[in-house]
């Protein structure tokens, strides 16, 4: 009898890089946002420039009375 080889069929799977390249690209625009958010934050402002906000994250300063 004659030996016959059959060797399986390689087939490049292509969904796996997709997804891995979908992926990719959803945590670069996310990182974007987020540091797009982070760059956008108020800045603290004192004197004559922080007469127009209507919140001051700065403590008041402590006196001390002798």
């Amino acid at each position: 009898m004659a030996e016959i080889k059959i060797e399986p069929k390689r087939r490049v799977n292509v969904l796996p890089w997709i997804v891995g390249v979908v992926l990719l690209v959803l945590v670069i625009l996310a990182a974007a946002s987020a540091a797009h958010r982070r760059a956008a934050a108020p800045v603290h402002r004192s004197g004559a420039e922080a007469a127009d906000t209507q919140w001051d994250n700065i403590p008041p300063k402590l006196r001390q009375y002798a």
